[in-house]
């Protein structure tokens, strides 16, 4: 294979990982600020200490995590590679790479090189699960999300992973992250999607760009408002933004919540990687080279990405898409003081072993957590 035609497959892969928490891999520069791996201490187990279940978070810019690095993780099948996929609301490419922000979304992207599948597991950001403490040791419960934002104290990319190979027995190792600038540049530079929108649908996008929301990112305050009907309506880059991050409407209609945020974010990729493997060319592609690299933060070796892109574009690839912990499930945690909160409680062990199950196959269910 020629030296183009690999870098144009390489290409191809990362800009399908570019959408919603997906990020993209394409010169050896990019890893400059790379999470680094290190051997998962032997003392990292799960203790009963309890800190308290909310944290208190600005609605202000929240300050730089403090970084930890990802645990090594022995690989459970040769076959099966899983890649975090971390959509954060930071606004520039110099946020992204200091892990600034919040994880708005965060989706393991898991690829089964032998049966030509790629799994898309959206975790929901205020699962309750053991979070790692400063000291490095599972001591207390929280919102998934705040294991990697500098809001909830959490430690970027390596506690997120950490946190979730150690809740839901993984093997995350890699992972690829993008800001809100990157997202909505990306889909732009591959000409917009065209997204089946209903009414509500519209009028969100809309009201988000006439509202003087002070939060969202200027992208969006600067972006056009939607003119047609309900139907097949081409959505640019900003626009692709605010619908990914809709969780006020249903996604087939009624009331929203954070399932439907996912399903529009499951949505999109499918949408990108249709049209990247039907409608670009080599030129196009190339193209993307240079532009990409501004936008994303990752780990991910050359030589994995050029693997999974031979992979990825040789086999007839399927998506299966699924949440967790899944719908009905779970609840709203009780505290102590008997107050109904925002997190959600679900039986972790169990989730585990349905989720070892749905990646690795039947004969792998994890180990259960020691009894606190």
């Amino acid at each position: 294979m020629s030296k183009v035609m690999k870098i144009v497959l390489i290409v191809l892969l990362v800009i399908v990982l570019a959408v919603v928490g997906l990020g993209v891999y394409v010169l050896t520069n990019m890893r400059s600020d790379a999470v680094e791996t290190v051997e998962k201490p032997v003392d990292l187990v799960m203790e009963s200490t309890e800190a308290p279940e909310e944290v208190v978070v600005s609605e202000e810019a929240t300050p730089t995590p403090t970084a930890m690095p990802i645990y090594e993780e022995q690989s459970k099948l040769a076959s099966v590679v899983n890649i975090m996929l971390i959509g954060t609301d930071s606004r520039t490419a110099a946020e992204v790479q200091d892990a600034e922000g919040r994880s708005d979304s965060m989706m393991l992207a898991s690829i089964n090189t032998e049966k030509g599948t790629i799994t898309l597991v959206s975790f929901l950001r205020d699962a309750r699960v053991h979070r790692i403490g400063k000291s490095g040791r599972f001591t207390f419960f929280n919102r998934l999300n705040g294991a990697y934002s500098g809001g909830y104290g959490g430690g970027g990319p390596g506690e997120l992973i950490n946190t979730l190979n150690e809740n839901f027995k993984l093997d995350i190792q890699e992972y690829v992250s993008i800001g809100f600038d990157g997202f909505a540049a990306l889909i732009d530079k591959i000409g917009g999607l065209d997204v089946d929108c209903d009414e509500a649908e519209i009028n969100f996008i809309n009201d988000r760009i006439k509202g003087n929301f002070v939060n969202e990112p200027d992208i969006v305050r600067k972006a056009s408002t939607i003119k047609e009907g309900p139907g097949i309506i081409h959505l640019d880059g900003a626009q692709c933004l605010i619908y990914a991050r809709n969780r006020h409407t249903g996604f087939t209609g009624g009331q929203g919540n954070d399932i439907d945020r996912v399903n529009r974010q499951q949505e999109i990729i499918e949408l990108v990687f249709a049209k990247v493997t039907k409608e670009m060319n080599e030129q196009s592609v190339l193209a993307l080279i240079s532009f990409a690299t501004d936008y994303v933060s990752t780990n991910m070796s050359i030589d994995t990405m050029s693997e999974l892109a031979k992979i990825l574009l040789t086999k007839g690839m399927t998506f299966t898409k699924t949440v967790f912990p899944t719908p009905g499930t779970y609840h709203n945690y009780v505290d102590e003081d008997g107050v109904e909160t925002s997190l959600l409680e679900f039986d972790i062990d169990q989730a585990a072993t349905e989720l070892n199950k749905l990646l690795y196959g039947e004969s792998f269910v994890p180990t259960p957590t020691p009894a606190n």
